[in-house]
């Protein structure tokens, strides 16, 4: 995976830079470990404009109902399309790989995409809910 994966065009602020480059990283190093397909980014890097067009194509205008303190606006987040859950599965299966690279996951199979973010969840468990 590449940094234009994850940017989509938009221009990250300097002070996310470093989180850039610790998601490359580690997304990278979770896709060599996992090795049954390439990762495709389905939402990566956003600001805060892209991020309230999501939640408004959702039908969500209430930021009290968006999370604004989203790791995707840090760069510190990145959904990876997973339609079968095949990803999904494995990372629960091999949750200590999960530990060693240092990611997270939400448990969210209503949508078919991987969230995994490179800073823990205010649970501090591997698998969280949204």
């Amino acid at each position: 995976m590449e940094r234009k994966d994850i940017l989509k065009g938009l221009e990250l602020p300097k002070e996310y830079e470093s989180n850039l480059n610790i998601l490359l990283e580690r997304i990278n190093e979770l896709e060599s470990k996992f090795g049954k397909f390439k990762f495709i980014v389905t939402s990566g890097f956003r600001d805060m404009a892209n991020h309230l067009r999501i939640y408004k194509e959702k039908g969500i205008t209430d930021k009290s109902k968006i999370p604004m303190k989203s790791k995707h606006l840090t760069c510190e987040a990145v959904d990876i399309s997973d339609p079968e859950f095949v990803l999904t599965k494995w990372c629960k299966e091999n949750e200590k790989v999960l530990e060693e690279i240092g990611l997270w996951c939400e448990d969210d199979t209503s949508v078919k995409r991987l969230h995994l973010q490179i800073v823990a969840p205010a649970s501090g468990k591997r698998f969280f809910k949204p």
